[in-house]
């Protein structure tokens, strides 16, 4: 059976956080980085990040992850050249899908990318695009009969013109895709998410007879869907 191939966008500058979001902290890694172990995680096949601003330092913060990298030189004119760019290697021969995934989305998991690929694999339709907040968007799946179409890509929308034709496709709701990072304020909304999930903020909550304590033992992780 042929690959599922994921493509990571990270060329970006940042201009509403007026940082580089790719190198913000994320745990015990950056936001890129966890991202990309994310994709690395879903085993569905490889993996290519698109860099253009601040590649040297998205490089360095990647290190040795088994990882295509492709530069992006005009990542300036917007996500359609990063995607149209990211595709080059991306061959109809070899992958039967691409997975177009965003860096600044840290709730996505292996497990949203296995279940894109699995209803596309069950679909009739070619494109599966994640829904939340009343909007389609990334992470999304393409099968091997849109690369045409997304190596002629440019601009800002990205991939959301090809979810303009309902005959070919299908969405996946995916509430993990409305935590994204674009300001400074949805920066400080993750990390205070991030701070109620530890174990030292939960530990030191009066429980209330109908929710209960974690049972002894128990590991809850952090979790970061929307709430």
């Amino acid at each position: 059976m042929l690959q599922t191939a994921i493509l990571l966008l990270a060329a970006g500058n940042s201009s509403r956080l007026g940082r580089a979001k790719q190198l913000v902290p994320f745990g015990r890694n950056t936001l890129l980085k966890h991202a990309a172990q994310t994709a690395l995680g879903a085993e569905l096949g490889p993996v290519t990040v698109v860099l253009g601003a601040d590649e040297d330092r998205c490089r360095e913060t990647l290190g040795v992850l088994p990882l295509t990298i492709i530069s992006n030189p005009k990542w300036e004119d917007g996500m359609g050249g990063s995607i149209a760019a990211g595709m080059e290697p991306i061959d109809e021969s070899a992958y039967r899908a691409v997975i177009v995934m965003l860096c600044d989305q840290p709730a996505i998991t292996t497990e949203v990318l296995r279940s894109l690929a699995m209803l596309q694999r069950l679909s009739d339709k070619p494109i599966v695009a994640s829904e939340y907040d009343g909007t389609l968007g990334a992470p999304a799946i393409f099968g091997a009969s849109e690369y045409p179409a997304l190596r002629r890509l440019e601009g800002h929308q990205g991939a959301k013109p090809l979810f303009n034709d309902p005959s070919k496709l299908t969405t996946l709701p995916c509430p993990e895709g409305a935590v994204d990072i674009d300001t400074e304020k949805d920066l400080e909304t993750l990390e205070e998410r991030i701070r109620r999930a530890t174990p030292a903020y939960i530990a030191g909550r009066k429980w209330t007879a109908q929710s209960g304590p974690a049972s002894r033992g128990e590991i809850r992780e952090p979790s970061l869907r929307p709430v």
